[in-house]
């Protein structure tokens, strides 16, 4: 980062204007041409703007001490948090930030900002992760060249888990360009997770494949184990029942010596899904069910009580439906996760047999819909659209629900 960006930096921090800076030191479109790089300043006019901003000089000759105290340290705290390693991934970088407040440069800030949004994202903190990726896109333009993997990366899984799909495979797709090969595989996973939702299940496919790979050659079981189980998932989008089925009856030969629960809980939630797609809702309800006698926590609950209600409701068992609704709703209230609240909104309006009611349609259209069509979830809009369709069929609206049709093909 040079001297210009350095003072726009600094300038914009203490809500002056290029002609409040420039007051007294130089012409304002003399500052301009600083701060976009054209031209340096003199000592003198450095001196002054120090003074203006409240700065040492020194502030301006820090970097490559900066830099490299921040690089080192950020591929340990990455490297902490890539391991699951949370505890010791929190204290690492409170004790960098601790260690680095006396030091005034934007490089501290982007890497204080940026680090804390993954921890938040490591947390699932959403709406903490929230706040610091809105401070980080405002430093955009101050990320030093070692932090832009990080910034891709992290900014990726940002909106991967809240935020726009598009945005998190153009993250990604230019991590891909950044990556050293010695972690590239992370970056290919990652790749394969969001074109899966997005509904592109062939790149999902390729990507998970190269990932898969470069896993087992490292002899990484746990994510070997997570591109096996994306690759069931991607099957059964494509219609390869069999092969999901045997995909997961292998993971589960391999896993249930080791008494993965959380592995098992994945796979038994998998085939259920297999099942109730083949329509054997006896066989997905029991996959359902032993998926959640191994789930130990309530996030990963959530999404089984969803699926479990869904099936029990197309077999006409509304009492199981409701139960498992009404539970799956009060943990998504709990863990503020808006998708399932959204999900299991919609669900309870079928349990209450109220889709053919204005407010189901006013709920799809202005609710889920457009959360979902910001997300770019593909799978969940064309669920929705389908829900409009046969609600203005049902109300003889038939252009309306042309319409629906029309965008869904």
């Amino acid at each position: 980062m040079g001297i210009g960006s350095k003072i726009k930096y600094f300038r914009t921090r203490s809500n002056l204007t290029q002609k409040d800076l420039a007051l007294g030191v130089c012409a304002t479109s003399y500052l301009s041409k600083i701060e976009n790089e054209i031209v340096e300043p003199s000592d003198e006019m450095l001196a002054l703007f120090c003074s203006k901003l409240g700065l040492e000089t020194t502030a301006f000759k820090l970097e490559v001490d900066v830099l490299h105290y921040l690089q080192l340290n950020a591929l340990d705290l990455h490297r902490a948090i890539r391991n699951g390693n949370n505890d010791n991934a929190i204290e690492l970088y409170d004790d960098i930030i601790g260690n680095s407040q006396s030091i005034i440069d934007p490089a501290v800030q982007v890497f204080k900002v940026l680090f804390g949004l993954r921890i938040a994202l490591m947390k699932k903190d959403r709406e903490e992760a929230l706040r610091l990726y809105e401070e980080t896109a405002k430093l955009q333009e101050y990320v030093p060249e070692m932090m832009k993997l990080y910034y891709s990366r992290y900014c990726g899984l940002f909106h991967y888990m809240y935020g726009s799909l598009k945005k998190s495979l153009h993250l990604y797709k230019e991590a891909e360009k950044l990556v050293l090969q010695s972690e590239i595989e992370d970056v290919y996973y990652q790749l394969a997770l969001v074109y899966h939702l997005l509904g592109d299940y062939s790149m999902s496919t390729y990507y998970e494949e190269k990932a898969l790979e470069l896993f087992a050659r490292k002899m990484d079981y746990e994510q070997c184990v997570s591109c096996q189980l994306l690759l069931g998932i991607n099957n059964r989008k494509m219609g390869n029942l069999e092969q999901a089925k045997e995909i997961y009856l292998s993971i589960l030969e391999k896993v249930a010596p080791l008494h993965n629960r959380e592995v098992c809980a994945k796979v038994y939630h998998n085939l259920g899904v297999v099942y109730s797609d083949e329509g054997k809702s006896k066989e997905a309800i029991m996959a359902f069910e032993k998926s959640l006698r191994f789930r130990d926590c309530d996030h990963a609950r959530m999404k089984t009580y969803y699926t479990i209600s869904k099936e029990c409701l197309h077999i006409g068992n509304d009492i199981n439906a409701a139960k498992y609704q009404e539970v799956g709703s009060m943990i998504a209230e709990k863990e503020k996760d808006e998708e399932h609240i959204i999900k299991f909104q919609v669900l309870k309006y079928k349990v209450e047999k109220r889709e053919r009611e204005p407010i189901f349609e006013d709920y799809i259209s202005t609710v889920a819909l457009p959360y979902f069509e910001e997300r770019s979830n593909q799978r969940m809009i064309k669920e929705y659209m389908n829900e409009m369709v046969m609600y203005y069929e049902n109300s003889r609206q038939y252009k309306s629900a042309l319409m629906y049709l029309k965008k869904m093909l």
